[in-house]
């Protein structure tokens, strides 16, 4: 568990509005490890204030961040022994180590919203592995974590979908499918834009990789929920 383990934590101050006692500062913690059947990497933000009701919502988040990575580990940890028991069943080579590539963008960490995503890689005895992304939204001022529909008005998601796909960059055209609200893997927003994630394999071949496509909010009007 990576509570067990030496984290290296280095601060950094993102951003700084309003009073001191509110502002919110952006950790990050590390873990690295690998033994012949297993090699984890990941890098995750630690959320901290010196305002109390705002230390509660980081307190919050740090948790909600904390069960994701352990379930991740967890998760691929028991995937990993059913392999290998199955291998030494079949009388097979393995094909080992599994690998977890954990990595987080922080679009947003403030006094009023919180706003992570998180890019976790694994391979489990294949040629190609897999990447697939998570968000983490929350309104410290509602005291709850948001997800797409708390984000967006999805009753005028023809109008979204417009300004998704005028922000789409496709230059070589290898994304051969429609970037849609319908099929996002993730939303998440920053002061000035609204990040539409979408893994590998929804628009396009594995070879094209994750479409990141950026809408400025004031593109979308009333169609963002947040204030």
């Amino acid at each position: 568990m990576i509570r067990n383990c030496t984290l290296v934590v280095t601060l950094l101050i993102l951003f700084f509005t309003g009073c001191e006692e509110a502002t919110i500062k952006v950790g990050k913690d590390f873990l690295s490890y690998k033994t012949n059947e297993l090699g984890i990497t990941m890098a995750y933000p630690v959320f901290i204030s010196r305002n109390t009701e705002v230390e509660q919502g980081c307190k919050a988040v740090n948790g909600k961040i904390s069960r994701l990575i352990d379930s991740l580990q967890n998760d691929l940890k028991t995937r990993l022994d059913e392999y290998l028991q199955k291998a030494r069943e079949m009388k097979e080579e393995p094909m080992i180590p599994f690998e977890l590539d954990i990595t987080d963008s922080v679009f947003m960490a403030d006094a009023h919203y919180i706003s992570v995503r998180f890019a976790v890689y694994t391979l489990t005895g294949g040629a190609n592995g897999l990447t697939e992304y998570y968000a983490v939204n929350y309104s410290l001022q509602d005291r709850k974590f948001l997800n797409s529909e708390g984000i967006l008005n999805y009753d005028r998601s023809a109008e979204i979908d417009k300004q998704i796909q005028r922000n789409f960059k496709n230059p070589e055209n290898c994304f051969s499918e429609v970037p849609t609200l319908a099929n996002v893997t993730t939303v998440n927003f920053s002061g000035s834009d609204i990040c539409f994630t979408y893994a590998p394999l929804v628009l396009g071949a594995h070879y094209c990789g994750a479409a990141e496509i950026a809408v400025p909010r004031m593109l979308l009007k009333g169609d963002f929920l947040l204030k």
